[in-house]
């Protein structure tokens, strides 16, 4: 079914346009915000072809597969669009109310989750690129290094020995380059989560960029601080009171002031705040985070993999994965490292291996059809296709393949194996490895798969499930 047909299914039965309040998209997802969940046939989605699955949360969730959900989305949006009618201002009050209602109901640690998820969302595709082409000069650069160690090339000018030996491969201006466009959101990742927890907050896009620029100021030694104290963590909860603290000022300012005032009066408070209250006390929640992660992956040592990686598989079915990248990417500024997301990775590899099993065992032809699309698609990139198309539709290959994973996990932790980025999973996480530990991934990834295959195949013998004609 190609991506117009798809869109117009998926809006057939979600009730139609007019009841679909806000429709965005993931790496896998399209994210639609409901009006009237009862209008919705949740039954008719799942079996749409092309459709891998559906979660209901705070929103319909409907998984497509990576590169389709961006266009799938914006499809949906140009139907909602071009079937725009005037409604009265009850009707969309009533929506609104719906959808808040609807709100209310997620606990206070899935809100916050939620809000992390959702903040970080739209930096992930830069952030992917950015990993891969970080991880690409990190090959050439590790590897002229390594030429001029062992040759004993010396420095020229200010051309460091491995700077001279890209130069001589005529490497040089390409490392720079790649080096450059990396660095650029690395270097600049407070501003962008800034902005972004701004559009979340309903605030001020800029003035959130703006106080994410501040924590990474290079004045900030001169007060006492060090450029980048308390992370990500404190640029969140500085632009989440800045919103706040925006909408309670112009409540009395009056209009005609307001475009100068409002702005002025907020900057001014929320940079007091933020410099003398919110980076100390963040650096240290922050500080403590790192230690005790790192604490618990030295001292739990594979164990701790292996619990780890077992129970990421639950986070991204729960679509509470995202709400980690804050502390993958405080390890990474902290320590160059993110040795969390390469035990979260293996997740991939206890999918990619249940699903093989599920397609041998299966009969159903619907089920064999989406295991042959949704495994080459998790084994490029991410594991939301086998997720919710196969695993999770023939129920024990979720737990099986979620074990699967935590024998991954002991790998990368017995290994050694770290990221110095965040991203995509499965072959894609290639270039993210650090230390050029390439072979030692990818062995672990193979166990990881193993096993989960072994243990998905028996069980379903088992279970009896490769005589079954239906999914169970």
């Amino acid at each position: 079914m190609n991506n117009n047909l798809v869109a117009d299914t998926i809006v057939k039965h979600c009730g139609g346009s007019g009841n679909l309040l806000h429709v965005t998209n993931c790496m896998t997802r399209v994210r639609m915000t409901i009006a009237d969940i009862s209008k919705v046939d949740m039954q008719a989605l799942k079996a749409i072809d092309g459709v891998l699955g559906v979660v209901e949360d705070d929103t319909l969730q409907v998984i497509v597969g990576p590169g389709k959900s961006s266009k799938v989305a914006s499809l949906i949006n140009e139907l909602m669009k071009d079937s725009a009618v005037d409604t009265s201002v009850s009707d969309v009050e009533q929506k609104a109310k719906m959808a808040r209602e609807k709100a209310k109901k997620q606990t206070p640690v899935k809100k916050v989750l939620k809000h992390i998820a959702n903040i970080f969302v739209p930096i992930l595709p830069p952030l992917i690129a950015a990993g891969i082409l970080m991880g690409i000069n990190n090959v050439l650069v590790n590897s002229a290094a390594s030429f001029a160690l062992t040759h004993q090339v010396a420095a020229v000018g200010d051309l460091s020995p491995a700077q001279v030996v890209l130069e001589q491969r005529h490497l040089l201006g390409i490392s720079e380059f790649l080096g450059l466009v990396s660095k650029a959101l690395f270097s600049f990742l407070a501003i962008y989560t800034g902005v972004t927890s701004a559009k979340e907050f309903d605030g001020t896009l800029v003035m959130g960029g703006l106080l994410g620029a501040v924590t990474i100021a290079p004045q900030l030694p001169q007060l006492g601080l060090l450029p980048g104290q308390g992370g990500l963590i404190g640029v969140i909860f500085a632009v989440w009171l800045m919103c706040w603290l925006e909408k309670q000022v112009r409540r009395f300012i009056p209009d005609v002031l307001d475009v100068v005032m409002t702005p002025t009066i907020v900057l001014t408070i929320m940079a007091a705040i933020l410099l003398f209250a919110i980076m100390p006390v963040a650096g240290i929640l922050s500080d403590a985070i790192l230690h005790a992660m790192n604490g618990l992956l030295t001292t739990g040592g594979v164990a701790a993999g292996f619990v780890l990686a077992a129970l990421f598989p639950f986070l991204i079915s729960l679509g509470l994965h995202h709400g980690l990248f804050p502390i993958h990417l405080e390890m990474i500024n902290v320590t160059g490292h993110a040795p969390l997301f390469a035990i979260q990775i293996m997740s991939n590899a206890g999918m990619v291996g249940a699903a093989t099993a599920v397609l041998l065992l299966t009969r159903d032809p619907v089920m064999k059809k989406i295991a042959r699309g949704a495994i080459p698609t998790s084994i490029l990139a991410v594991g939301e296709p086998t997720i919710f198309g196969v695993n999770i539709p023939a129920g024990f290959a979720f737990i099986t393949g979620s074990i699967g994973a935590g024998f991954g996990g002991m790998m990368i932790v017995l290994l050694g194996v770290t990221t110095n980025g965040v991203g995509a999973a499965g072959l894609s996480a290639l270039p993210l490895i650090a230390d050029g530990k390439y072979l030692q991934y990818i062995l672990a990834w193979l166990v990881g798969c193993l096993a989960a295959f072994v243990l998905t195949y028996a069980t379903g013998k088992i279970r009896g499930y490769g005589k079954k004609t239906v999914v169970v």
